[in-house]
């Protein structure tokens, strides 16, 4: 089954035979989210921003077939403060004592960047990346909010 993780999955354009797993931001914190997302060893399980993080958070436990992170947020403890204060004001503080260090997994992981994201989740995508020993795509002329125009 191929799975798709993103905050609102209403606003993507999702190909035919994709199920989407839907995160709310109000009053969800990193577990909340987590314990929404369910894969098996026989997925393809895709996520865009928080989406990517939480899909890779759970992959550590319960791993799919394949994980593909689109721009990852930052909201791991090698790169939680890369954007700056104002995005720790927007996870809030109860998001921000459930941070942990970027997970480790047993599962093929690509993770792709537009070329013309933000420089924080450039950077984000890079450390997942080399931590994992993943595949980094950067996607020409793509940034956050286009990424999955061509993919998705």
């Amino acid at each position: 089954m191929k799975l798709f993780i993103a905050l609102d999955t209403n606003e993507y354009n999702l190909e035919k035979g994709v199920t989407p797993i839907n995160l709310t931001w109000k009053h969800n914190g990193i577990k909340d989210w987590c314990s929404n997302a369910k894969f098996t060893r026989n997925d393809i399980v895709m996520g865009h921003s928080i989406g990517a993080a939480i899909a890779l958070i759970v992959a550590e436990k319960n791993p799919p077939k394949e994980l593909h992170l689109y721009s990852p947020s930052p909201i791991f403890t090698e790169t939680v403060n890369l954007p700056g204060k104002n995005f720790l004001r927007l996870i809030g503080k109860k998001r921000r004592k459930e941070i942990l260090p970027i997970p480790s997994v047993t599962c093929s992981v690509t993770v792709y960047v537009g070329e013309l994201e933000h420089p924080a989740m450039k950077k984000t995508a890079e450390i997942i990346a080399r931590k994992l020993h993943a595949k980094l795509v950067v996607i020409s002329g793509k940034n956050h909010k286009n990424i999955l125009e061509e993919i998705a």
